[in-house]
């Protein structure tokens, strides 16, 4: 039987890119592909697309980006996009599952929404963002205050959800530490990659020949946004201590954001810069390539990591990930071999495991093992399976 579903998220893909909305855009089309009537409700980023679309089955209804401070668009938004709910669940349309991706939209979805898909503790990451951006005396004594604000919507919205999705056991675990005034059924909805786009290409030397790879050059790659939480200046001074004596290893971190300036500042301070790249932005369709050319991807996060689609991603592709004991890191990555997690707390421990892994002291998993690993582990069948779930439920008028 035909479902309905309506998603409040705060962008959608590839209008906007970010691990989270690409969980909300791959569940919503899943959704859809099995027959259900499905509805994405978000900001129009910049407001340069239509107000509505039809996209691979989900129909879009992107709300005007507001232009004015944050708490202003905060307010503008929420009020466009409970216009919107207020149509999609007027008298007489059919039962609809309202799920919420972020906390943004608390207002919005008050008293409407059954599933609250809890991505990560948005004070504490606005306040880890915030270390690399220069900002005045006063924005710098706002922050806390700003902080303390957006932990408290986010509470608000968790205590009004009637269940909670999480994406790893990471996150049920520290929700009750973040948040232990939220007394709320959670089950883990672990994400997944897109199997047909990410895979092993059929011919790998190829693709590093059309990224400019020689044979001789070891490529590690991090696809992450450039900024503190991510752990990225560690990886560099790492980088340098443990490939000195390797002149063809290489480090190229794809992403933007807040700490770019200061990357590249630290790689030429420390003479990297013919050996280590800012590749930027890198748009989707080359993302599996990317993955494919490099021997290893790195996901050295220092906190709050709540999945880290990028690693699912690159071991769809074949490639192996060196990960940080940081947050869900190493549910994703120990079960693989469990000697591709390292300590993220002790400095020497990523430069001994990468001098290893260089040295063939430490062998890395076979590109069909990782491949094989992830396609069991992280199907998208299992999250699209968790909301049909969660509407049955709501139909019935009982909890998710």
């Amino acid at each position: 039987m035909s479902k309905r579903f309506a998603f409040l998220t705060l962008g959608y893909h590839p209008d906007l890119d970010g691990g989270g909305y690409r969980y909300a855009t791959e569940v919503a089309e899943r959704l859809a592909a099995r027959g259900h009537e499905v509805h994405a409700v978000f900001p129009n980023p910049s407001n340069r697309l239509a107000p509505s679309e039809s996209r691979n089955g989900v129909t879009l209804h992107r709300v005007p980006d507001g232009t004015a401070s944050f708490f202003a668009n905060w307010r503008s938004e929420n009020r466009a996009a409970s216009e919107v709910l207020d149509r999609l669940l007027a008298p007489g349309s059919p039962p609809t599952l309202v799920a919420t991706h972020q906390a943004y939209f608390e207002a919005a979805a008050r008293r409407r929404h059954a599933v609250f898909m809890y991505q990560g503790p948005w004070g504490l990451e606005y306040a880890f963002s915030q270390k690399a951006k220069p900002r005045s005396f006063l924005r710098r004594l706002l922050d806390p205050w700003i902080t303390r604000q957006l932990h408290r919507t986010e509470c608000r919205a968790l205590a009004a959800a009637p269940a909670i999705f999480v994406a790893s056991d990471y996150t049920r675990r520290q929700l009750p530490r973040w948040h232990p005034s939220v007394q709320r059924p959670v089950r883990v909805v672990s994400g997944g990659a897109n199997f047909s786009q990410f895979k092993p290409p059929s011919d790998r030397t190829a693709v590093r020949q059309r990224w400019d790879l020689t044979p001789d050059d070891l490529l590690f790659l991090a696809v992450r946004r450039l900024d503190p939480r991510m752990g990225l200046d560690r990886i560099i001074h790492a980088f340098a201590t443990a490939t000195a004596a390797h002149p063809h290893a290489r480090l190229w971190l794809a992403g933007r954001g807040p700490q770019q300036g200061e990357l590249q500042a630290l790689i030429t301070r420390l003479g990297l810069d013919q050996r280590v790249r800012l590749l930027g932005f890198v748009p989707e369709p080359d993302l599996p390539g990317l993955y494919a050319a490099a021997d290893c991807t790195l996901m050295p996060s220092l906190d709050l990591e709540g999945f880290g689609l990028a690693t699912v991603e690159s071991l769809a592709c074949g490639t192996p990930v060196l990960a940080s004991n940081a947050g869900a890191n190493p549910e994703l990555v120990a079960p693989l071999d469990p000697h591709l997690v390292y300590d993220g707390s002790q400095a020497g421990s990523l430069t001994q495991r990468w001098s290893d892994i260089i040295a063939s002291r430490l062998p890395l998993p076979s590109r069909e093992r990782c491949a094989a690993y992830v396609r069991e582990a992280f199907p998208w069948d299992r999250p699209v399976q968790a909301f049909e779930d969660a509407f049955q439920q709501h139909a019935r008028g009982n909890t998710p």
